[in-house]
């Protein structure tokens, strides 16, 4: 795509710039972990890198990127238009190397060993687009978690996805322009493209959705709480503790838990008191379907996955990629 090369180009002008090291870029590939071979030449030496165009990085970006290092033919980069500091630290600290189209560059391959920092973007980051904003993004986390919910009508899939019958048809057209559905005329659509569409979901899910249907932090008084939690009103289990019953290969240090609403009820039931530094968060379910997870008490893999990769704990990365491989390919799997 036309945007990714443009980071491309600038990431490594920059770059070059600011090191004072020459890059080439080799060629571009097809392969689905590798968007060009990037050369760094130095000290009539060279340093080969499978680079990874990303508009943007986050969390969630990181947490996937880092899933699928090992993946990698040479040493993996990333290429982004900018990273911010706080992002920066977390990508250092996990050893990824990346340059930004501001200047900005974590090289990490001895004994070549680059850390450039403060540089900031020329212009602001574009807006993100309509179809990932909250309404899309519910939109999508339906389709994915239903396959085949694209061949339905707008109605069914507004009333699985728990938004506005006219959000359906402007989020349909642009999954379309963004190569995501296909029009098979008398035969409906088909979602396709549905790798990249999860990756790009999971990325903004925290960003754009997640803030949005936080309703708070809680401490419990009963220390026996967990095995006493109503499960009324479809309360259901999220992040790592879903993690816990799904795998039984972690143990949680925070609860989440996705509830219809948060009524006072709910918490005297419980006995939950409001903290902002509580070990219990809940937030509003925001998706109006049933499936063979809920009936565990369990929100979808999807969302528990994008849960833990967004986290800075290794054990909820490694948990993550086992829903991911168990779970997650099922529904990304093209028809």
């Amino acid at each position: 795509m036309k945007k990714e090369i443009d980071i491309l180009s600038t990431a490594a002008k920059k770059f070059e710039l600011s090191a004072g090291i020459t890059v080439t870029i080799e060629k571009r590939s097809a392969d689905r972990f590798r968007d060009a071979i990037v050369i760094l030449h130095w000290q009539k030496r060279e340093s080969i890198f499978d680079g990874e165009v990303k508009a943007g990085i986050t969390m969630a970006i990181a947490g996937m990127f880092n899933q699928n290092r090992d993946k990698y033919e040479n040493t993996p980069l990333l290429i982004t238009s900018y990273v911010q500091p706080a992002i920066a630290r977390h990508l250092r600290t996990l050893n990824i190397n990346f340059i930004d189209a501001a200047g900005n560059a974590y090289i990490r391959k001895p004994p070549l060993l680059i850390d450039i920092r403060g540089n900031k973007p020329e212009e602001p980051s574009n807006a993100i687009s309509r179809l990932f904003r909250s309404s899309g993004l519910k939109i999508i986390f339906a389709l994915l978690c239903n396959p085949g919910l694209e061949k339905t009508d707008y109605r069914t899939i507004a009333a699985k996805a728990n938004v506005a019958l006219g959000s359906v048809g402007w989020i349909t057209r642009d999954l379309r322009q963004n190569g995501y559905l296909i029009n098979l005329g008398k035969n409906g659509r088909l979602l396709v493209n549905k790798e990249e569409l999860l990756k790009k979901w999971v990325s903004l899910y925290h960003e754009q959705l997640r803030p949005k249907i936080m309703l708070g932090h809680f401490t419990p008084i009963n220390a026996q709480w967990r095995d006493t939690i109503s499960k009324r009103d479809g309360t259901l289990w999220g992040s790592e503790a879903a993690a816990e019953i799904l795998t039984k290969h972690l143990r949680p240090e925070r609860y989440t838990l996705y509830v219809k609403g948060l009524r006072s009820e709910f918490l005297l039931a419980n006995k939950l008191l409001s903290d902002p530094s509580g070990t219990i968060e809940l937030l509003k379910k925001f998706w109006n379907f049933n499936d063979r997870w809920s009936d565990q008490g369990l929100v979808p893999p999807l969302l528990i996955y994008a849960d833990l990769i967004a986290g800075r704990i290794d054990r909820n990365i490694e948990t993550a990629k086992i829903i991911y491989d168990n779970e997650i390919t099922r529904l990304i799997k093209e028809d």
